[in-house]
């Protein structure tokens, strides 16, 4: 079924009683292009929130998979050397 363009009718998908399962895969292919990325760090869509709880998806790897392939992709930043974007957790001194 046609939604329209940009990342915003995909992560609607996810709000679907069942997702197509290809879904998973595509997200995880855009979040390797520095604007899918950035499309998905927005923070006004809440886009992690939304693919956080398909990480435990059970009833498609391949969703699954991609997913968790994404949320990975957009904890890095890709040039020279895959480097963190994310910052480094401060824990206290013990």
């Amino acid at each position: 079924r046609e939604r329209g363009c940009g990342l915003a009718p995909l992560l609607q998908a996810l709000g679907e009683p069942r997702p197509p399962p290809q879904l998973g895969p595509l997200l995880c292919n855009l979040s390797q292009l520095p604007e899918g990325r950035r499309g998905l760090l927005d923070r006004s869509r809440c886009s992690v929130q939304r693919l956080l709880p398909f990480t435990q998806y059970k009833d498609s790897t391949v969703h699954r998979r991609g997913i968790v392939g994404a949320l990975r992709n957009c904890c890095f930043e890709y040039g020279e050397s895959p480097r963190p974007s994310c910052p480094a957790p401060r824990w206290p001194a013990a």
